[in-house]
């Protein structure tokens, strides 16, 4: 997406119509009222995955909200994207992990230690939750599935278990639990994706 060519003027046009592409032009020319219509248009969504993150607290899932439209109102004026939902979530997500990091640990006083370790034990404790959190938002719609893809899931994504591992414990092979993975992950992205969550931001 080019500047070669200043986009129309917001207040000519019927603004809750024009693309994302065509509101972060506008954005990326100085227009802030144009930030407008993507906090209109994404808030919802986005409120409901960090609300879901956040144990459903909705105090601290509204400051998180606010952090991520700061932050990607201030990348968009310096910066493009291409797929602008997905950058949201992104955003989204990584907020809302650092946030129940620091506030996890906001009584915890750090040892000194080098800044590389520093970073690298930061890292590890982010993926940590990250991965808890991830594992708390599937199992709230892993229920709604029929049991034998919930089992399956389940032992895929809880318990770490291989294709090999599954189909043992359930007496089958491993092509009908790879079938059933496959179908049992598309019906848990459907449920998810109905309840205004991007899927694809956690789940492979």
């Amino acid at each position: 997406m080019g500047l070669s060519q200043k986009p129309k003027n917001m207040e000519k046009t019927y603004i809750h119509t024009l693309s994302d592409d065509e509101i972060i032009k506008n954005i990326r020319w100085g227009d802030s009222a144009a930030f407008e219509i993507i906090y209109d248009r994404y808030k919802n969504m986005l409120y409901n995955y960090i609300w879901t993150l956040l144990n459903f607290n909705s105090d601290e899932a509204g400051l998180v909200l606010s952090d991520v439209f700061i932050k990607a109102y201030k990348y968009m004026q310096r910066k493009n994207v291409d797929n602008l939902k997905s950058f949201l979530y992104r955003i989204a997500h990584n907020t809302a992990i650092d946030w129940i990091r620091i506030n996890q640990n906001k009584d915890t006083k750090i040892p000194k230690n080098t800044e590389e370790q520093k970073d690298q034990n930061d890292d590890i404790e982010k993926w940590k939750i990250d991965t808890q959190y991830k594992k708390k938002l599937i199992g709230k719609y892993l229920s709604e599935l029929d049991d034998k893809y919930r089992s399956v899931l389940y032992l895929l994504y809880y318990e770490n278990k291989s294709y090999e591992e599954i189909a043992m414990i359930q007496q089958s092979n491993k092509n009908t639990i790879w079938t059933l993975v496959l179908q049992g992950k598309k019906k848990l992205k459907e449920l998810i994706l109905n309840a205004g969550i991007d899927p694809d931001i956690f789940l492979a």
